[in-house]
């Protein structure tokens, strides 16, 4: 399963002790995938200042082909330098890259950034369903840093879908969804029974079907066996007598978008209706801004919760968008069409359950404000939209170009990646929503 939308799990590993520790004396386990290396981490691995601590009980879940990042951080200023050491075994797991053990002086805190979270990035190697072991150790001249200790236990996936939770539309035949990864199974069985008109292939694992009747989310064990390996995957359902489609076009553009059209807007719509990864059903438009405000979220405020502000917008309140290629399900949008954010993080409750694009990172064209100004369009050059979208020119200063979103994003740089753009002669996709 690609896992492009960004989480924070925290875990708090059980504590041993021969002394008494104090409240603030725990490892804290943060796991945020999909980490962007620039992102300043608000929740870290917190390392407390007792030399008493063993660390069994976290478990944390790795697949196979997807890296994931974790940062760490100290939890009271240290007197000397702290050296972080990773053990770990070379057949089923790498850290930053690197199969070699132990990874001594991995990581140094000093009394200046000890609170500044330091980020690792943990890989599974294993091909077939197994656990092991992350064994993380401190050293310092400071004694309460010294010789801390602990095991985190790590089970290897390796059967896996493209998404976690998927909605389809009623009567309505499904892409069938195909496990990636895997190890040579060939026993399948699901808990509970699938719902009606839906099927789980015996031996391959894959979903299959036209669901006939609605209902609201629940979730399912897929169990897959050689006979000595077992991997289980746990996906919800659910099931809509309307769901609105999403996709990126397979085709590439520059930032003149018009064609035959009258305007830039309506030229990117005729592309995504004739893209040829349009779903066979529904029509499309273009999910972007123009300088000539043809075609807004918010006008005047970030984040705007008015949907007067909107003009020709493509998202709308009251509906579940749902990946195109896939049926997993997206998001649903505020009263006003969007999903407000602060900087890159959606505002609690609204986010975004899996990317635009369960491949390889794609570019789109977008024409969105970033970062204090999110949802609003980008405004301080025209070519910031290419000019409304009506120009294919080499833009004279490549940042002041047009903006971009990005495929593989679950918060805000999946509208509007970062705080430069790219020149409007350069090729990129466009996003679709249906209509």
């Amino acid at each position: 399963m690609r896992w492009s939308r960004l989480f924070s799990i925290v875990f708090t590993l059980s504590l041993f002790s021969c002394n008494p520790v104090k409240p603030n004396d725990a490892f804290l386990f943060t796991l945020i995938n999909g980490l962007n290396p620039s992102t300043t981490l608000t929740n870290a691995f917190i390392i407390g200042p007792s030399s008493k601590i063993n660390v069994t009980s976290a478990s944390v879940l790795l697949t196979y082909g997807t890296s994931q990042t974790f940062g760490i951080s100290l939890g009271v200023v240290p007197t000397s330098n702290v050296t972080i050491n990773f053990v770990f075994d070379t057949s089923k797991l790498s850290v930053d890259g690197n199969v070699t053990t132990p990874l001594t002086a991995h990581l140094t805190f000093t009394p200046a950034n000890y609170n500044t979270p330091q980020t690792i990035t943990l890989a599974s190697l294993a091909t077939t369903p197994t656990t092991s072991n992350l064994n993380v150790s401190s050293s310092s001249l400071d004694t309460n840093f010294n010789n801390i200790t602990g095991s985190i236990s790590i089970r290897h996936r390796v059967m896996f879908y493209t998404g976690s939770s998927f909605l389809f539309r009623e009567d309505e035949v499904i892409t069938s969804l195909t496990t990636y990864g895997g190890f040579p199974y060939n026993s399948c069985s699901v808990n509970p029974a699938l719902p009606s008109g839906l099927s789980l292939h015996p031996t391959t694992c894959v979903i299959s079907g036209t669901p006939t009747d609605s209902q609201s989310s629940a979730n399912y064990t897929v169990t897959a066996t050689d006979g000595t390996n077992t991997d289980t995957e746990t996906i919800s359902i659910q099931i809509q007598t309307t769901v609105y489609k999403v996709f990126v076009t397979a085709s590439t553009y520059n930032g003149n978008l018009q064609g035959a059209a009258a305007n830039g807007p309506a030229g990117a719509d005729a592309k995504c209706n004739a893209d040829a990864n349009k779903p066979s059903t529904g029509t499309f438009k273009a999910m972007l801004t123009d300088f000539n405000q043809l075609r807004r979220a918010c006008d005047g405020t970030a984040n705007c919760t008015n949907i007067a502000e909107n003009t020709d917008w493509v998202f709308q309140v009251g509906r579940n968008y749902i990946r195109a290629s896939d049926s997993a399900f997206l998001f649903s949008p505020n009263s006003a069409g969007i999903l407000p954010a602060s900087t890159n993080t959606f505002s609690n409750p609204y986010t975004m359950a899996h990317a635009f694009d369960s491949g390889s990172l794609k570019t789109y064209w977008t024409g969105l404000a970033y970062p204090n100004s999110n949802w609003q369009t980008a405004t301080a050059q025209q070519t910031n939209t290419c000019t409304s979208w009506t120009s294919g020119a080499v833009t004279a200063t490549a940042s002041q170009g047009g903006r971009l979103g990005n495929s593989n994003a679950t918060n805000y740089t999946a509208f509007r990646n970062d705080a430069n753009g790219v020149s409007c002669d350069t090729l990129h996709h466009l996003l679709c929503v249906e209509q």
